[in-house]
């Protein structure tokens, strides 16, 4: 979108040379200067792209497009006030997070129904679009939230005179409320209804094997002895006893119980001729590939259904938090210091740190953080998630009374010191924080307004006309 002053004129300048060797050729229409904006430019490509963006956007919202004119305008002033912040974030060493930033694209490819590599391949096959491209709009997106956030916090200042006042309205009251009812104590889980007892049956059964390729006579003379056996069956006679009553004939059929089981237990074949005993039917002969079943009732017994094992309740939800004390120096890049300037001036304060050196006091003496610095750099007891996810990781990584290595936050350059660890219950402060979210969101887009309309008129614009 913006680019440098000084990168563009190089490249215009190659395609004039490039030019000027071939002045018989067919001239070729260049991507014009729209806007110059303090050291960066857009062009007509850009204003002409947003423009489109804005008019799918009206689309998408079945709202009415505005005229031609009205929308150049809009999407200059779009893009004016996008390379102001991006300029001022250069400045000031903000930068993209690469995790965030994949974690963004990612959820993008989702909600398409892709995996993160097929959203690439997609993106990259459509014409006038690239993974590139989409992947430089969001960490754009993710830079200028990040300034906005560290400006805002600089200019929005919620006093606990204002939180107090809050809590005094019903939306404070509300608010009181809506915590109290997350730190109840979660109800324990309604005992179950008891079970039925469980139904068991003492199943034993006749096989007359049969192979599936045995001659048709051999079939004949198993399936005759398979009925005779029936025959005994009816008559209310054991297995044992109709095996013996064939006197020596029943050679080829074998007993198999089964064993104490129920109905659910049994195979799949057997299952509704032992229902049919159960009810008192006849008994019948059941094939199988194994050859003929014969399946005897012989006992029926009900179990006890084990007791239900509920699961313990889930721990009440706890305001108690492990805190820790820290101390910062911090240094930011500027118009006079870049980033890595400043990582160098850090990385002397490091050393001279680790050969003794007074921590309060050189916080004191170079900590831009005016807030910590005249404390001797001290932020007080800190809780888990207080600080920008940088600054929080480094905390958990750095042993009580050790100092940290220099580190980059949105912020800028930090070295911190663990003092101490301690318990501590923070529903008051939980519920402090909260309210001052609400406060903060309330004025956060009348001073967002505001820091944006400063940002314009201190900038230097030279918008180069319509076209």
């Amino acid at each position: 979108m913006w680019r440098p002053l000084t990168k563009f004129f190089c490249i215009s300048a190659l395609m004039l040379s490039g030019l000027s060797g071939n002045l018989g050729a067919a001239p070729q229409a260049l991507d014009q200067i729209a806007i110059i904006v303090n050291d960066g430019v857009i062009l007509n490509s850009d204003v002409d792209s947003r423009m489109a963006d804005l008019r799918f956007q009206a689309q998408q919202r079945k709202a009415e497009v505005p005229d031609a004119k009205t929308l150049r305008q809009q999407a200059r002033e779009q893009l004016i006030l996008e390379t102001l912040q991006m300029q001022l974030a250069e400045r000031n060493g903000i930068r993209a997070d690469d995790n965030a930033v994949i974690a963004t694209l990612t959820g993008m490819a989702r909600q398409n129904g892709l995996t993160l590599d097929k959203f690439r391949s997609q993106l990259d096959s459509t014409p006038g679009t690239s993974f590139a491209s989409v992947r430089a709009a969001v960490e754009r997106e993710q830079v200028i939230e990040r300034l906005r956030q560290r400006r805002m916090g600089e200019r929005i200042r919620i006093t606990d005179a204002d939180i107090a006042q809050f809590m005094s309205t019903p939306a404070g009251t509300e608010l009181n409320r809506q915590l109290d009812e997350q730190l109840k104590p979660a109800s324990k889980p309604v005992a179950a209804e008891p079970k039925p007892a469980i139904q068991q049956f003492l199943v034993t059964q006749i096989l007359v094997p049969m192979e599936e390729d045995a001659s048709p006579r051999k079939q004949l003379e198993l399936t005759a002895l398979a009925e005779r056996l029936l025959a005994s069956q009816r008559t209310g006679s054991s297995p044992e006893e109709a095996i013996d009553s064939l006197k020596g004939k029943a050679s080829d059929a074998a007993i198999e119980p089964l064993g104490w089981r129920a109905i659910e237990d049994m195979p799949s074949l057997l299952i509704e001729p032992i229902k049919q005993r159960i009810a008192g039917a006849t008994p019948s002969l059941v094939r199988s590939p194994r050859g003929w079943h014969l399946l005897w009732l012989e006992d029926r017994r009900e179990l006890k259904a084990p007791e239900s094992v509920l699961p313990p309740p889930p721990p009440a939800p706890t305001t108690v938090v492990t805190q820790r004390q820290v101390r910062h120096i911090l240094m930011r890049p500027n118009d006079l210091q870049s980033s890595d300037d400043v990582r160098q001036v850090m990385d002397g304060i490091y050393r001279q740190l680790n050969k003794g050196a007074d921590f309060a006091e050189l916080a004191r003496l170079q900590s831009q953080d005016p807030g910590s610095a005249v404390k001797g750099g001290d932020l007080g007891w800190v809780s888990p998630g207080d600080m920008v996810p940088e600054f929080d990781r480094m905390i958990g990584k750095t042993a009580i009374g050790q100092i940290s290595q220099p580190f980059l936050s949105s912020f800028g350059w930090h070295i911190l010191r663990v003092e101490g660890e301690r318990k501590q219950d923070m529903r008051d402060s939980i519920l402090k924080d909260r309210a001052k979210q609400i406060l903060f969101a309330r004025a956060y887009d009348e001073e967002l307004g505001a820091w944006l309309r400063e940002l314009r008129s201190e900038a230097y614009v030279d918008c180069r006309g319509a076209r």
